[in-house]
Protein backbone atom coordinates (compact mmCIF):
# COMPACT_ATOMS: atom_id res chain seq x y z
CA UNK A 1 0.00 0.00 0.00
CA UNK A 2 1.01 3.32 -0.77
CA UNK A 3 0.07 6.82 -0.25
CA UNK A 4 -2.39 8.23 -2.56
CA UNK A 5 -3.38 11.97 -3.46
CA UNK A 6 -6.98 12.54 -4.00
CA UNK A 7 -7.74 14.81 -6.90
CA UNK A 8 -10.37 17.72 -7.25
CA UNK A 9 -13.83 16.49 -6.98
CA UNK A 10 -15.34 15.58 -10.61
CA UNK A 11 -17.98 18.30 -12.02
CA UNK A 12 -20.70 15.51 -12.41
CA UNK A 13 -20.19 15.70 -8.53
CA UNK A 14 -20.42 19.17 -7.69
CA UNK A 15 -23.41 19.24 -9.87
CA UNK A 16 -25.25 16.62 -9.21
CA UNK A 17 -23.69 14.96 -5.97
CA UNK A 18 -27.00 16.79 -3.70
CA UNK A 19 -29.53 15.92 -5.30
CA UNK A 20 -28.14 11.98 -5.46
CA UNK A 21 -28.04 11.65 -1.95
CA UNK A 22 -31.29 13.11 -1.44
CA UNK A 23 -33.21 10.55 -3.46
CA UNK A 24 -31.42 7.77 -2.09
CA UNK A 25 -31.87 9.19 1.26
CA UNK A 26 -35.82 9.55 0.56
CA UNK A 27 -35.90 6.11 -0.62
CA UNK A 28 -34.26 4.88 3.14
CA UNK A 29 -36.87 6.69 4.61
CA UNK A 30 -39.73 5.30 2.55
CA UNK A 31 -38.86 1.40 2.88
CA UNK A 32 -37.30 2.62 6.24
CA UNK A 33 -33.85 1.11 5.82
CA UNK A 34 -31.23 0.77 3.11
CA UNK A 35 -31.67 -2.66 2.91
CA UNK A 36 -35.72 -2.79 2.09
CA UNK A 37 -35.12 -0.96 -1.16
CA UNK A 38 -35.87 -2.57 -3.57
CA UNK A 39 -32.85 -3.82 -5.51
CA UNK A 40 -34.28 -2.61 -9.43
CA UNK A 41 -34.48 0.80 -7.38
CA UNK A 42 -30.88 0.52 -5.08
CA UNK A 43 -29.75 0.11 -8.32
CA UNK A 44 -31.11 2.82 -10.17
CA UNK A 45 -30.92 5.33 -7.18
CA UNK A 46 -26.88 4.57 -7.15
CA UNK A 47 -25.76 3.76 -10.46
CA UNK A 48 -24.35 7.41 -10.70
CA UNK A 49 -21.45 6.73 -8.58
CA UNK A 50 -20.10 4.63 -11.12
CA UNK A 51 -20.23 7.32 -13.75
CA UNK A 52 -17.31 7.73 -16.09
CA UNK A 53 -16.13 10.60 -15.26
CA UNK A 54 -16.06 9.44 -11.48
CA UNK A 55 -14.15 6.66 -12.41
CA UNK A 56 -11.72 8.34 -15.08
CA UNK A 57 -10.60 10.76 -11.88
CA UNK A 58 -10.58 8.11 -9.71
CA UNK A 59 -8.65 5.42 -11.03
CA UNK A 60 -6.21 8.03 -12.00
CA UNK A 61 -5.29 9.38 -8.52
CA UNK A 62 -3.85 5.56 -7.87
CA UNK A 63 -2.15 4.71 -11.29
CA UNK A 64 -5.33 2.23 -12.03
CA UNK A 65 -4.38 0.49 -9.42
CA UNK A 66 -5.82 -1.32 -6.23
CA UNK A 67 -5.64 1.48 -2.88
CA UNK A 68 -5.50 -2.06 -0.56
CA UNK A 69 -3.19 -4.72 -2.27
CA UNK A 70 -1.65 -2.18 -5.49
CA UNK A 71 -2.26 -5.13 -7.32
CA UNK A 72 -3.90 -3.89 -10.91
CA UNK A 73 -7.05 -4.98 -12.42
CA UNK A 74 -5.78 -7.97 -15.01
CA UNK A 75 -4.68 -9.76 -12.16
CA UNK A 76 -7.41 -8.86 -9.08
CA UNK A 77 -10.63 -8.66 -11.02
CA UNK A 78 -12.28 -5.39 -12.54
CA UNK A 79 -10.92 -2.10 -10.42
CA UNK A 80 -13.90 -0.66 -8.53
CA UNK A 81 -15.54 2.32 -7.06
CA UNK A 82 -15.25 1.31 -3.42
CA UNK A 83 -16.64 3.16 -0.27
CA UNK A 84 -14.24 3.28 2.11
CA UNK A 85 -17.85 3.36 4.73
CA UNK A 86 -19.93 1.36 3.42
CA UNK A 87 -22.90 2.69 1.58
CA UNK A 88 -25.30 0.53 3.04
CA UNK A 89 -24.63 1.52 6.38
CA UNK A 90 -23.92 5.22 5.94
CA UNK A 91 -26.19 6.08 2.84
CA UNK A 92 -25.96 10.03 3.23
CA UNK A 93 -22.06 9.05 2.27
CA UNK A 94 -22.86 7.31 -1.35
CA UNK A 95 -21.52 9.98 -3.43
CA UNK A 96 -19.19 11.71 -1.51
CA UNK A 97 -15.83 11.70 -2.98
CA UNK A 98 -14.05 11.82 0.30
CA UNK A 99 -15.51 8.46 0.57
CA UNK A 100 -14.54 6.78 -2.90
CA UNK A 101 -11.67 4.52 -3.38
CA UNK A 102 -10.24 2.48 -6.26
CA UNK A 103 -10.22 -0.77 -4.95
CA UNK A 104 -10.20 -4.31 -7.28
CA UNK A 105 -12.87 -6.97 -6.64
CA UNK A 106 -10.62 -9.39 -4.59
CA UNK A 107 -10.36 -6.51 -1.83
CA UNK A 108 -13.71 -5.34 -2.32
CA UNK A 109 -15.45 -8.43 -1.77
CA UNK A 110 -12.92 -8.94 1.21
CA UNK A 111 -13.67 -5.34 2.99
CA UNK A 112 -17.68 -6.35 2.29
CA UNK A 113 -19.79 -3.63 4.61
CA UNK A 114 -17.29 -3.44 7.74
CA UNK A 115 -17.71 -0.45 9.27
CA UNK A 116 -14.53 1.54 8.64
CA UNK A 117 -15.72 4.59 11.47
CA UNK A 118 -16.38 2.53 14.26
CA UNK A 119 -13.53 -0.07 13.43
CA UNK A 120 -11.11 1.95 11.76
CA UNK A 121 -8.66 0.98 8.91
CA UNK A 122 -5.99 2.84 6.68
CA UNK A 123 -7.13 4.83 4.42
CA UNK A 124 -4.18 5.61 1.75
CA UNK A 125 -5.39 9.02 0.75
CA UNK A 126 -5.81 10.49 4.33
CA UNK A 127 -2.78 8.47 5.84
CA UNK A 128 0.76 6.99 5.16
CA UNK A 129 0.65 3.44 5.29
CA UNK A 130 4.01 3.66 5.60
CA UNK A 131 4.16 4.99 8.68
CA UNK A 132 1.56 2.13 9.85
CA UNK A 133 3.11 -1.15 7.84
CA UNK A 134 6.36 -2.78 7.39
CA UNK A 135 7.25 -5.98 5.58
CA UNK A 136 8.54 -8.99 7.03
CA UNK A 137 9.74 -11.53 4.06
CA UNK A 138 6.90 -11.65 2.27
CA UNK A 139 4.04 -10.10 4.80
CA UNK A 140 2.57 -7.31 5.65
CA UNK A 141 2.98 -6.09 9.65
CA UNK A 142 1.89 -3.14 11.32
CA UNK A 143 4.59 -0.98 12.79
CA UNK A 144 4.58 -0.85 17.02
CA UNK A 145 2.98 2.25 16.88
CA UNK A 146 0.04 4.30 17.83
CA UNK A 147 -1.52 3.12 14.43
CA UNK A 148 -1.11 -1.14 15.27
CA UNK A 149 -4.49 -1.62 15.82
CA UNK A 150 -5.56 0.30 12.58
CA UNK A 151 -3.12 -1.33 10.54
CA UNK A 152 -3.74 -4.80 12.29
CA UNK A 153 -7.61 -4.21 11.06
CA UNK A 154 -6.68 -3.49 7.88
CA UNK A 155 -4.08 -6.37 7.63
CA UNK A 156 -7.44 -8.60 8.38
CA UNK A 157 -10.25 -7.19 6.57
CA UNK A 158 -8.58 -6.57 3.46
CA UNK A 159 -6.97 -9.89 3.41
CA UNK A 160 -3.21 -8.43 2.81
CA UNK A 161 -1.15 -11.38 3.40
CA UNK A 162 -3.75 -13.90 1.62
CA UNK A 163 -1.68 -16.87 -0.80
CA UNK A 164 -2.92 -14.37 -3.93
CA UNK A 165 -0.64 -11.61 -2.35
CA UNK A 166 2.27 -13.00 -1.04
CA UNK A 167 3.14 -15.40 -3.64
CA UNK A 168 4.06 -12.72 -6.09
CA UNK A 169 5.48 -10.72 -3.40
CA UNK A 170 7.89 -13.76 -3.44
CA UNK A 171 8.52 -14.03 -6.79
CA UNK A 172 9.64 -9.56 -6.33
CA UNK A 173 11.76 -11.10 -3.21
CA UNK A 174 13.75 -13.26 -5.13
CA UNK A 175 14.58 -11.27 -8.08
CA UNK A 176 15.66 -8.21 -5.36
CA UNK A 177 17.30 -10.71 -3.14
CA UNK A 178 19.27 -11.59 -6.48
CA UNK A 179 19.86 -7.89 -7.51
CA UNK A 180 21.31 -7.15 -3.62
CA UNK A 181 23.76 -9.94 -4.14
CA UNK A 182 24.67 -8.52 -7.85
CA UNK A 183 25.25 -5.33 -6.71
CA UNK A 184 27.88 -6.55 -3.87
CA UNK A 185 29.59 -7.62 -6.22
CA UNK A 186 29.63 -4.60 -8.80
CA UNK A 187 30.23 -2.81 -5.72
CA UNK A 188 33.50 -5.04 -5.57
CA UNK A 189 34.27 -4.63 -9.14
CA UNK A 190 33.99 -0.44 -8.45
CA UNK A 191 36.67 -0.62 -5.49
CA UNK A 192 39.26 -2.99 -7.57
CA UNK A 193 39.16 -0.63 -10.64
CA UNK A 194 43.13 0.21 -11.38
CA UNK A 195 42.39 3.09 -13.74
CA UNK A 196 40.05 6.41 -13.44
CA UNK A 197 38.41 4.76 -16.60
CA UNK A 198 37.83 1.60 -15.21
CA UNK A 199 36.33 3.02 -12.35
CA UNK A 200 34.27 5.69 -14.34
CA UNK A 201 32.84 3.04 -16.37
CA UNK A 202 31.62 0.43 -13.51
CA UNK A 203 30.47 3.33 -11.67
CA UNK A 204 27.66 4.08 -14.77
CA UNK A 205 26.91 0.57 -14.44
CA UNK A 206 25.86 0.73 -11.25
CA UNK A 207 24.11 3.70 -11.84
CA UNK A 208 22.10 1.88 -14.66
CA UNK A 209 21.80 -0.97 -12.49
CA UNK A 210 20.16 1.08 -9.88
CA UNK A 211 17.74 2.63 -12.36
CA UNK A 212 16.54 -0.42 -13.81
CA UNK A 213 15.79 -1.76 -9.93
CA UNK A 214 14.23 1.17 -9.40
CA UNK A 215 11.29 0.50 -11.68
CA UNK A 216 9.85 -1.68 -9.42
CA UNK A 217 9.45 1.12 -6.86
CA UNK A 218 7.91 3.02 -8.93
CA UNK A 219 4.66 4.60 -8.23
CA UNK A 220 2.76 3.07 -10.87
CA UNK A 221 3.88 -0.41 -10.58
CA UNK A 222 2.24 -3.27 -8.61
CA UNK A 223 4.14 -4.04 -5.14
CA UNK A 224 5.81 -0.71 -5.22
CA UNK A 225 5.22 -0.11 -1.73
CA UNK A 226 7.05 -3.41 -1.24
CA UNK A 227 10.10 -3.13 -3.02
CA UNK A 228 10.26 0.51 -1.56
CA UNK A 229 10.35 -1.02 2.32
CA UNK A 230 12.91 -3.75 0.53
CA UNK A 231 15.54 -1.45 -0.61
CA UNK A 232 15.22 1.11 2.49
CA UNK A 233 16.73 -1.69 4.01
CA UNK A 234 19.24 -2.88 1.45
CA UNK A 235 22.75 -2.65 2.74
CA UNK A 236 24.20 -3.09 -1.06
CA UNK A 237 21.66 -0.64 -2.55
CA UNK A 238 22.24 2.09 -0.45
CA UNK A 239 26.29 2.02 -0.90
CA UNK A 240 25.49 1.73 -4.45
CA UNK A 241 23.34 4.97 -4.32
CA UNK A 242 26.61 6.60 -2.47
CA UNK A 243 28.82 5.71 -4.88
CA UNK A 244 26.59 6.86 -7.96
CA UNK A 245 25.80 10.08 -5.85
CA UNK A 246 29.59 10.78 -5.52
CA UNK A 247 29.33 9.92 -1.04
CA UNK A 248 32.26 7.41 -1.99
Amino acid sequence: MIKLERKPKPQILIDNEQAWTSNLLGAVSKYGSYSKIPKNEKEKLLVHYRHEQIKSVLFDSSLDKCAFCETKPSESGNIEVEHFNPKSRYPDSAFDWDNFLPACRKCNVSKDDHDSRNEPIVNPYDLDPEDVFSYKDIRITAKENEYKQMGDMTISVCSLNSVRLMKPRADILVSLHSFSAALEEAIEDYFEADTGVKRRNRKRKLGEALEAIELLANPSEKFSGFCKSYLRGCAPYQQAKDIVEGAE
